[in-house]
């Protein structure tokens, strides 16, 4: 019995098998030119040769060719395609220990590819040499397509212009559409090969929840400090005047004390000492004519006291409008003033000009330090001040060049 002898679909069947041995020995012989073993890449091709002359041979007898007369027993020929199979997966299995026990480029790939940080090398130029899957993943999740010009793609992610944008500059952080926060940053590696820039792109999502809450708490914290601030100074407020309501009961008992002492004396002139009536007079009727107001009813005192505490020399050009109006906006926005030049300008003076015109005052606010960083957001006390001001019908203007700079315009008469 030989391959000729069996029906056409057992002829298929063997030539079917014969050829997926022949393929093995394809995909060893480039697993060993990938390795470099030389020894194996030989054996390979031979017996790769060895299995397509086989293979040529059966294809030809099946169509009824006959270019090679050579035939073989049934039974021959099966037992040379099996040792041809058995020396395809032996060589298998000396290719998956060599992997596990070396490492080569693949096995670098498939660890960079394990990585959760994203990772691509590329020439000055922008053409990639190594891409692992996590960056490819985000390529795509920010750009629709794959990574193809690397010195495009940071130029897009430091110029801002991709979906997602939190912070640009020379280390971006992007968010992606299912949520997840990256940082990306370049550096330059001096290799063999030349210069190679990396582009790496780091997991931030956890450590942006937590800048947001934190975020958050510190908006809460602010507020229930501004809440403690006018706290404070409404006690102070009310100390004061409890203490001036306390003088004014006791001039108002000296007052009645010196009406039973005339009352007396006119009844009775010569049991009363006349110049110690008049004496008593004169005193209350000093402080009735002569009223001094309080250093604490002085406009701008809590402010001043305030930046006095806080080590900031308040310097006040022009006179503070008394009018019960005008007079909380303008302290709260002193105050709010000497806080900043503190906080954010890293000052020492704090300057104010007051310009009374015919229908309004202009208030201006400097200071000594350092100019703002970038735009002024007009939130927290700066944006408390700027609703208390429009409230009244004047209105804020806050400029950042060439140094910080605010100006309100307050009416005289406000609404």
């Amino acid at each position: 019995m030989n391959f000729l002898s069996i029906s056409k679909d057992a002829q298929g069947v063997i030539v079917l098998w014969l050829f997926f041995v022949q393929m093995l020995y394809v995909f060893n012989f480039f697993c060993h030119l990938q390795f470099g073993k030389h020894k194996s890449k030989v054996r390979c091709i031979l017996l790769c040769v060895i299995s397509f002359v086989l293979l040529q041979i059966l294809i030809q007898q099946m169509k009824g060719d006959m270019l090679c007369p050579v035939t073989l027993s049934l039974w021959a020929l099966l037992t040379v395609i099996f040792l041809l199979m058995i020396f395809a997966l032996a060589e298998q299995y000396r290719i998956n220990r060599w992997r596990r026990s070396h490492v080569s480029a693949n096995s670098v790939k498939e660890a960079l590819d394990a990585l959760p940080t994203g990772l691509c090398f590329a020439l000055p130029g922008g053409l990639p040499l190594l891409v692992n899957e996590k960056m490819e993943e985000i390529e795509q999740a920010l750009f629709g397509g794959f990574m193809q010009d690397a010195k495009k793609v940071w130029d897009a992610l430091e110029g801002g212009r991709a979906e997602g944008l939190i912070k640009n500059g020379p280390e971006p952080i992007y968010e992606l559409p299912g949520g997840r926060v990256y940082g990306f940053r370049k550096e330059e590696l001096e290799l063999s090969v030349g210069t190679v820039h990396v582009i790496f792109a780091t997991d931030l999502t956890e450590e942006y929840a937590l800048t947001r809450e934190l975020e958050e708490k510190r908006k809460k914290a602010g507020i229930i400090n501004a809440r403690l601030k006018v706290l404070m100074e409404t006690i102070e407020y009310v100390t004061m005047s409890r203490e001036l309501l306390q003088l004014k009961m006791a001039l108002h008992d000296n007052l009645g004390r010196s009406l039973l002492s005339a009352k007396r004396y006119v009844l009775n002139p010569k049991n009363m000492n006349l110049k110690e009536i008049l004496s008593i007079w004169k005193q209350n009727l000093s402080h009735l004519i002569g009223e001094v107001p309080e250093e604490w009813q002085i406009p701008g005192y809590l402010a001043r006291k305030e930046a006095s505490t806080l080590g900031i020399d308040l310097q006040i050009v022009g006179t503070i409008p008394e009018d019960d109006r005008l007079l909380p906006v303008i302290d709260q926005a002193i105050s709010t003033h000497v806080i900043n030049v503190l906080r954010h300008a890293d000052g020492h003076v704090a300057m104010v000009r007051i310009l009374e015109e015919e229908s309004h005052y202009k208030v201006c606010f400097s200071n000594d330090g350092n100019p703002p960083a970038g735009e002024i957001s007009l939130t927290g006390g700066l944006g408390n001040v700027k609703r208390q001001v429009e409230a009244l019908g004047g209105k804020m203007e806050v400029t950042a060049a060439p140094g910080f700079e605010m100006k309100i315009t307050l009416p005289k008469y406000a609404s």
